[in-house]
């Protein structure tokens, strides 16, 4: 009776692990995220899309946490797309999350200075 509920668990188990390798899950961006918002339109843009942004001069780098607190909003869908990473699987998700793999928002451009 043990062997078959081990064995049972273990097939289990197994299906579960193997089908998170075809789950796929959407990733945002962590609250600590560099962005750079814009105090005069309020709106926030990411550092890879800095440079074809429509800003003002009021600028400051900070998180995203404090942007999104701000109410303020993504400057352009080139923003938007830069802080989510789309069909990632369930369990590359959870390595990521745990710090094993490098994850979209690891480098350097993305860590506040």
């Amino acid at each position: 009776m043990k062997k078959r509920v081990l064995i049972i668990g273990g097939v289990l188990f197994a299906a579960i692990v193997i089908s998170g390798f075809f789950i796929p899950v959407q990733l945002s961006a962590p609250p600590d995220v560099r962005t750079i918002v814009d105090h005069t339109n309020q709106i926030y843009v990411s550092p890879t899309c800095f440079n074809d942004a429509q800003l003002s001069n009021y600028l400051q780098e900070s998180d995203l946490g404090e942007a999104q607190q701000l109410n303020y909003n993504a400057e352009s869908d080139c923003t938007r797309n830069s802080l989510v990473e789309k069909d990632v699987t369930l369990n590359i998700a959870l390595l990521k999350m745990l710090g094993v793999v490098r994850g979209k928002w690891s480098s350097d451009v993305w860590e506040k200075q």
